[in-house]
């Protein structure tokens, strides 16, 4: 089952842990780093203390001891099964010490009362150095010493003190290091998204089982630990709900809306449970063609926001969690069936691809009180089944009183939107649209206001929609608008032109470029050949037996102006 959820979250679960009411735990977290020291351990083996573990990002567990202590000997099996299991469960990670406080006790008599209690982890003597290492720990710099055997952590990296860990008994002390060593060693909580991303910034309402005390944090960076959180009070359990709501259309587009009909009609069904929940726009529970309808609304900005659901929902935990791991989240955004939803920080205009589908949009100079029709056109052939796109017009100026297609099948009123100076178009159909010959994919009608300079009436937005082109094979393109480009790699010094192209370039990227002329049917009808040397920036070109009419001036994938050749 998919959709919100809450979690119960024991006090002690890794990067969770705050004073376990199940255990007694008296550790005083000083900031202090511990003293490097040098020993020399039973084996023979020459450690340091910085070099060997703590520089090498291993957690260090000490134990005080001394061979004839009878505590210390109560405490050897739990603390041999301690570090079979650490060693285990952390290869590499961590390392425990045991250095004696006595005079007496050489490495030798270390060595054999090791051997007796069974004991298998690296020790020290007097011999050996353990005097020396153990002695700022029995001072009070790191807290009051009540005798062996005596527990302490040293944090990898930093080298700090976790001091005097112990419980109510041996094996209740072993647990509070191990809870320890498992909240300095296990990586922090994160919420991911299906593709694999890490979810940057969420709220996180924790709060108190039983109708307790809520708390709402806001997480940033991706990761979260309840240690970081203030204010919580010290309960066994914690419900954790997550919560996303801003962006609504990130990761929406047009091609959702395709992939969602395809599933309904049984074309291409979704092969993930995430991707269900992410159709079910109206949280009905079902999937039905009124999600393409809430979802188109979303994307022409009829909604700002979908009524019946978040942005973000969350799933639960596909496995099950033990005590000592991090739980897992899942976040899947509404409508974003094909998973490329930004997890971070959403950046609109962002490009899905870097295929271009050039289009043409007709631009006029307005007179106060005269209707003009004004076609998008394409020069790229090629059936599709999708597009979506924006303008920007002063409503002052222009009033736009219709959009309409000849070619797009089934296009309405219900694909377009006008509010407050700003036009949207979705279309999507199970039928192919084929480019017609001249081009044409859309009209707007529209009446002029008042005069218009040659400025553009009608401006293609580049964010938050994207315009984008959908083909029969579900390729993505970006659409690659002409009358809106007015590319700064280059510009026609001379339109309308006869006999001869004169190009200014502004990159010096296309001195060697393969310059190409399309007509308003997509073919490429001249090719300028790479190479030829232009006359300082102008480059000229001579299209010989070239016919009159519009055509797109196109160089590395981008469109570099839009040229009126007459005979």
């Amino acid at each position: 089952m998919f959709g919100y959820f809450v979690l119960k979250f024991p006090r002690s679960m890794l990067k969770f842990l705050f004073v376990s009411v199940l255990l007694t735990v008296s550790a005083s977290l000083q900031a202090a780093a511990a003293p490097d020291f040098t020993i020399t351990d039973t084996e023979g083996t020459v450690r340091q203390l910085y070099a060997d573990f703590v520089n090498q990002g291993k957690v260090v567990v000490l134990e005080i001891f001394f061979t004839t202590c009878p505590p210390c000997a109560t405490h050897a099996p739990f603390w041999q099964n301690l570090y079979q299991t650490a060693k285990a469960q952390y290869p590499g990670q961590v390392e425990f010490l045991m250095l004696s406080d006595k005079s007496a006790d050489n490495n030798a008599v270390v060595a054999q009362y090791k051997a007796g209690k069974g004991l298998t982890m690296p020790a020290a003597g007097s011999d050996g150095g353990s005097l020396a290492a153990v002695q700022p720990y029995k001072n009070s710099q790191f807290g009051p010493f009540y005798g062996t055997p005596t527990f302490l952590i040293i944090t990898p990296g930093s080298g700090e003190v976790i001091f005097n860990v112990m419980g109510n008994s041996p094996a209740a002390t072993m647990d509070s290091i191990a809870l320890k060593i498992a909240q300095l060693l296990l990586p922090a909580c994160r919420i991911w998204t299906y593709p694999g991303d890490t979810l940057q910034e969420y709220g996180l309402k924790v709060q108190v089982p039983g109708g307790g005390a809520a708390f709402n944090y806001q997480v940033t960076g991706g990761e979260f630990s309840l240690e970081q959180f203030d204010g919580l009070p010290p309960v066994s359990y914690y419900e954790v709900t997550p919560s996303k709501t801003n962006d609504p259309l990130n990761g929406v587009s047009t091609f959702d809306l395709l992939q969602i009909n395809k599933h309904i009609l049984g074309i291409e069904l979704f092969p993930a449970p995430w991707q269900l929940v992410a159709a079910d726009a109206n949280n009905s529970g079902t999937i039905t063609t009124f999600d393409i309808v809430e979802l188109r609304k979303l994307i022409l900005g009829v909604y700002d926001s979908l009524p019946n659901a978040p942005s973000w929902v969350f799933a639960p935990p596909l496995d099950s969690i033990s005590a000592l791991e991090c739980p897992e989240f899942f976040a899947i955004k509404k409508g974003d069936v094909n998973g490329n939803a930004d997890a971070g920080n959403f950046r609109a205009g962002e490009d899905r691809t870097e295929q271009l589908w050039p289009l043409l949009l007709e631009n006029k100079l307005l007179a106060a009180g005269q209707v003009y029709s004004m076609p998008v056109q394409t020069c790229r052939k090629g059936q599709f089944q999708g597009l979506q796109m924006a303008f920007q017009f002063d409503p002052a100026e222009l009033e736009l009183l219709a959009v309409s297609s000849a070619v797009l099948p089934d296009f309405t009123e219900a694909n377009w939107h006008l509010s407050n100076g700003r036009l949207t178009v979705s279309w999507s159909s199970e039928k192919a649209a084929q480019a017609p010959a001249d081009g044409e994919l859309l009209r707007f009608r529209v009446l002029a206001l008042r005069h218009s300079g040659p400025a553009q009436a009608l401006v293609p937005e580049a964010a938050p929609l994207r315009t984008e082109v959908y083909d029969a094979s579900g390729k993505v393109y970006r659409g690659g608008w002409l009358a809106a480009a007015r590319s700064k790699a280059a510009r026609l010094v001379q339109n309308p032109a006869r006999e001869q192209v004169m190009l200014w370039l502004e990159d010096q990227a296309l001195l060697n470029a393969r310059i190409q002329l399309v007509n308003m049917q997509g073919l490429v009808m001249y090719e300028h050949p790479v190479g030829a040397a232009p006359d300082g920036q102008v480059l000229v070109i001579r299209p010989e037996g070239l016919a009159a009419g519009w055509y797109a001036v196109c160089a590395q994938g981008q469109i570099l102006g839009k040229l009126l050749w007459l005979d």
